[in-house]
């Protein structure tokens, strides 16, 4: 059975952000867990219909495993979830209340290493995410709107703690330091794109997508081409850290010049809220988006340009 813990109030950060960005397709959710696997189904404009469809009490985050090419990680306001057929079907890793995953990293030496982080929450496993523990840290708090590892070093890891700004681990997440508080207080998603400083990406709903390009110790906004819309996911090509794509209130986004431009990819839904590109094939990506109290989870294996379906 995974760890429980005791009952954890969810931030008011991630609801403003739901409100804001989806609030008719979210407002009817409740706290169960419910998964569909899509039969062929027609979808939007720009691809056919989804591979699956979630209906938990958000939709937070995608991960997939760096061992397994169709093994990949979904993370919402009540647990986790696992896939092994490449995000068709889905079963409850961790099933509990107020356990809020906003953010999972998978580490590249040994993929049975899972860490989480969220509303109060960050643990770590050893078992591919059959169980839980609780990580000993050194941060000033656990509201971790934004949760990162370096694809070249997975005991360098970045958070974005609600009211403390950005800190860094350099040790698999025991101690940490404080790095910059240029990052806004709408941060909700935040990736690691490797480079000797590293690169690193942030998605804010005030200011798009951000960019440091020394470890995080400094941030500019990117460049023009995804409009006013909101940035709420933001996910790197392994090894091409120019390659990046942004999830946003209004569809999902690529840029491969570090976010000098950027171009909407046709995704079949209306929104990107969560998004993950597989380590060992760079061009598949899942992608989910937030329709009518549902999960639309949609998969890519060309690097956004179609968007198959369900079979």
């Amino acid at each position: 059975m995974p760890a429980r813990t005791g009952s954890r109030a969810p931030g008011n950060g991630r609801t403003l952000l739901v409100v804001a960005l989806v609030a008719a397709a979210l407002g009817a959710l409740g706290a169960g867990v419910w998964v569909a696997v899509a039969g062929g189904r027609d979808g939007d404009a720009g691809g056919g219909g989804p591979i699956a469809t979630l209906r938990t009490a958000d939709f937070h985050a995608l991960a997939w495993s760096p061992g397994d090419l169709d093994t990949v990680y979904f993370g919402h306001h009540d647990g986790v979830m696992k896939s092994a057929d490449a995000g068709r079907g889905w079963t409850p890793s961790v099933a509990q209340r107020n356990f809020d995953a906003m953010a999972l990293a998978v580490s590249g030496v040994d993929p049975q290493r899972l860490l989480m982080a969220g509303h109060d929450v960050f643990f770590t496993s050893g078992d591919g995410g059959a169980t839980w523990q609780p990580l000993r840290h050194g941060m000033p708090g656990t509201d971790i709107h934004g949760f990162a590892m370096s694809p070249s070093d997975a005991q360098r890891l970045y958070a974005y703690v609600v009211g403390f700004g950005l800190w860094n681990s350099v040790d698999g997440g025991s101690t940490w330091r404080p790095l910059s508080g240029q990052l806004p207080g709408d941060v909700h998603g935040l990736v690691a794109a490797g480079g000797e400083a590293e690169i690193l990406y942030a998605a804010s709903m005030s200011r798009g997508v951000l960019r440091s390009s020394d470890g995080g110790r400094s941030w500019a906004e990117t460049g023009s081409g995804t409009g006013p819309q909101r940035a709420v996911a933001v996910a790197a090509q392994p090894g091409d850290p120019q390659t990046v794509y942004a999830g946003t209130d209004g569809g999902l986004y690529k840029s491969v010049d570090g976010g000098s431009s950027w171009r909407k990819l046709p995704f079949p839904g209306p929104n990107a809220v969560a998004l993950a590109i597989s380590p060992l094939q760079p061009n598949r990506i899942l992608a989910i988006a937030a329709r009518e109290g549902q999960g639309l989870v949609y998969r890519s294996d060309d690097g956004g340009q179609t968007w198959p379906g369900g079979a």
